[in-house]
């Protein structure tokens, strides 16, 4: 019988003052999820021989220079050493120096998602928004980065674990400015992309997507705000003449429960906390943050820098293993027909 093809998988490993190589080692510690894939770090190899000895980790790299050397072999990790920085830096604090080549290991990693032959899906250890701003980077995080490379207009954040998974209408915005987001096209275009992400990377055929309202207990037919009746319901409406499986507006105070429970395969909130705070309240140390609309798999731990703990060996890499892991089904979850999406690199970029 022949072996399945292993996916190919990049890492990059976040701002070098935080805990992302730490946790990125301790979760290729593990053997099987060595096995499970063919992996490529991205990053500089300073900072690995430096949180080896910190953490007393083993692993064994191939070094390479050129992405058509990557090994295949459980016992070596491929690395490719962009070499930006020098070691050691300072742990726990926001740097100029870490934001721009967190930015770097980000570039090189959409460099060779071109290609099929290269990389098929990214898991992103975390990076600071504070240090890339320091670094005079105009981004806000890894999602804009991907998005705007791949020129992806469509792109939803998902937050996903065992038995929830959340996608988020909005983001990172201020809450007084929410209520004029949420509009139907906005709305229509979560739904849709939370159904092909559930149908084709996570292989469920009718996904059953339950809906929030952004309102409290859903406006209750217009009392408490008119949002849902003037977005939100039409655009469920479309949904439901496209086939979509999708329920609600439901109140956010319910639902979340319901979904955990089996009733639905996704729900998708308003904003920001709507979302955050039920999943993280019960899945902090192995939720994993998923963009959707990238014509690749993304996944990244579901936490961030955690320079309170970086570089004192205390950092969990659970939700790392969890990322990696989800981006392993994800990826080989796929159609296998070839896909090679075009990056976008702004000319003042060119140089770098």
């Amino acid at each position: 019988m022949k072996q399945k093809k292993k996916v190919r998988i990049g890492i990059t490993l976040g701002d070098p003052a935080g805990i992302g190589t730490e946790i990125t080692l301790k979760a290729l510690q593990d053997p099987r999820i060595r096995e499970s894939a063919t992996f490529l770090l991205i990053g500089d190899y300073g900072a690995v021989i430096h949180t080896q000895r910190q953490i007393g980790c083993n692993l064994n790299f191939h070094i390479i220079s050129d992405i058509g050397k990557l090994r295949l072999s459980e016992e070596l990790v491929n690395f490719l050493n962009l070499g930006n920085v020098t070691f050691p830096v300072p742990h726990g604090q926001a740097d100029a120096r870490c934001g721009k080549v967190a930015y770097e290991y980000i570039n090189m990693a959409c460099l060779l998602l071109r290609s099929s032959e290269s990389l098929q899906g990214l898991v992103t250890a975390p990076i600071s928004k504070e240090a890339m701003r320091l670094a005079g980077c105009e981004f806000h995080g890894h999602t804009n980065i991907l998005a705007q490379r791949f020129k992806a207009r469509y792109v939803r954040m998902m937050f996903a674990a065992e038995k929830l998974r959340v996608v988020l209408v909005t983001v990172h915005t201020a809450l007084r400015n929410v209520p004029d987001m949420i509009t139907k096209k906005e709305v229509m275009d979560s739904i849709f992309a939370t159904h092909r992400a559930l149908n084709i990377h996570f292989r469920i055929k009718r996904p059953r997507i339950a809906i929030c309202g952004l309102n409290p207990h859903a406006s209750e037919n217009g009392l408490f705000g008119n949002e849902e009746r003037s977005q939100i319901i039409p655009a469920i409406e479309a949904a439901r003449a496209q086939k979509v499986k999708i329920e609600g507006p439901f109140p956010a105070d319910t639902i979340f429960w319901q979904a955990k429970d089996g009733a639905f395969d996704a729900v998708i909130a308003m904003y920001h906390d709507q979302a955050c705070i039920p999943f993280k309240t019960l899945y902090f140390e192995k939720g994993v943050n998923v963009t959707l609309g990238l014509p690749f798999v993304r996944t990244s731990p579901d936490h961030g820098t955690a320079f309170s703990l970086a570089g004192q060996n205390k950092a969990d890499p659970e939700s790392m293993i969890a990322a990696i892991r989800m981006a392993v089904e994800m990826t080989s979850n796929m159609p296998r027909k070839r896909f090679k999406p075009k990056v976008y690199v702004p000319d003042k970029d060119r140089s770098r």
